[in-house]
């Protein structure tokens, strides 16, 4: 369990998903499909010994995910929109925060786009995004719904569909920059009541510097 969305309030019982932007001037809103047309290129479905989710290009050989995907796995499978596979190995890991990086191995040239980075904020609350995974296994996935509340500690409430294989993907502003990760889902409280549309995404600022 993340102890940082342990914090956000109410006591619930969580489903993990695997197996304020600063504006110079104000960008022109995408449409989801043209989002995702930009990024599918480098965001990957992963594949560890007991997990799996979703990872994106997140710089030069590397890809971003949560660390619950990747587990206690060292070394995971990559694998592309195409069905090509790629060794990777897990290079830093935060379990409390919920976040990995994986590395190619040695040798492979991901051909990939990167995806862009938004590493400044969060959009405001009710504002649309859009979620790119492998939910069930579904690679290459989208999701559309709005940011539902930005808690105290950064995590990001959100209404968008997302099930078991997001975990890792990408969450994208309108504008087509990421600024999550999705990370979780609440399926009901303590007390059985049952919960929809409620999500939450770890905020890709905690990866700066890596």
């Amino acid at each position: 369990m993340i102890g940082s969305v342990k914090r956000i309030g109410r006591t619930f019982l969580i489903v993990f998903l695997g197996s304020v932007v600063v504006a110079q001037a104000a960008p022109s809103s995408k449409t989801p499909a043209s989002i995702y047309r930009d990024n599918i290129g480098g965001i990957f479905t992963i594949h560890a010994t007991d997990s799996g989710g979703t990872g994106f290009a997140f710089g030069a050989g590397r890809i971003a995910t949560n660390a619950h995907v990747v587990g206690g796995s060292s070394l995971v499978e990559v694998e592309s929109q195409d069905g090509a596979r790629f060794k990777a190995k897990v290079v830093a890991k935060d379990v409390d925060r919920d976040f990995a990086i994986l590395e190619f191995a040695e040798g492979i040239r991901p051909f990939a786009a990167l995806v862009p980075l938004e590493r400044s904020g969060t959009p405001d609350i009710g504002e649309g995004v859009v979620v790119i995974g492998s939910p069930l296994g579904s690679k290459g996935t989208v999701t559309t719904g709005i940011v539902s509340q930005v808690y105290s500690n950064g995590v990001i409430q959100l209404n968008a569909s997302v099930n078991p294989g997001n975990s890792g993907g990408p969450v994208f502003d309108m504008q087509g920059r990421v600024f999550g990760i999705a990370t979780a889902k609440f399926r009901q409280l303590t007390d059985g009541q049952s919960v929809d549309g409620l999500a939450v995404a770890i905020p890709i600022r905690w990866l700066e510097g890596r």
